[in-house]
């Protein structure tokens, strides 16, 4: 039995329009290997949805996989002005409570990219060699995500490990 399409593979960004979770499977499907096609299919999805919020994940993973890490912190603070807009809570992460981003266990999907996104924002600023911007994204993941559903642990682990290094 043949089947045309393998869904083995398929990654499940959840509700997205049939045309944009194309898009994103195709580049997920050849990020490896052509990263500069991927790339245009990435940005291809935002172009014609920009609410899609799965496609600001694949194309800012993407630029820090290929160490473009100014390009990849454009997208991330793109997406995550686009899931504060959707999540109805202030532009700025710095004003973000317990409340705005909800609890663990009733986020909706634009609060869980809020989360999401300012983890990436934190971990490509780490790259970036903005220790200090990112210590400070994640004291504030800590506030809003104490049970670290989101894996803001790590990013402050590899912090951790950053200022021993500094002091040795």
């Amino acid at each position: 039995m043949s089947r045309s399409k393998s869904t083995e593979n398929l990654i499940a960004f959840g509700p997205l329009p049939a045309h944009v979770n194309e898009l994103l499977q195709q580049g997920v499907a050849c990020h490896r290997s052509d990263p500069p096609r991927a790339r245009a299919l990435f940005r291809h999805a935002i172009e014609i949805s920009p609410k899609s919020l799965p496609a600001y994940r694949c194309l800012f993973k993407l630029q820090n996989q290929q160490r473009e890490f100014d390009d990849a912190l454009a997208t991330a603070l793109d997406g995550l002005a686009e899931a504060a807009h959707q999540a109805r809570v202030d532009q700025d992460w710095r004003k973000w409570t317990l409340a705005d981003v909800g609890s663990a266990t009733q986020r909706t999907i634009p609060q869980r990219f809020l989360l999401s996104f300012l983890k990436a924002t934190a971990f490509i600023e780490l790259r970036r060699d903005n220790t200090e911007v990112s210590r400070n994204i994640v004291t504030h993941l800590q506030r809003l995500d104490p049970e670290d559903g989101v894996g803001h642990s790590v990013i402050a682990a590899l912090l951790d490990d950053d200022a021993e290094t500094e002091t040795d």
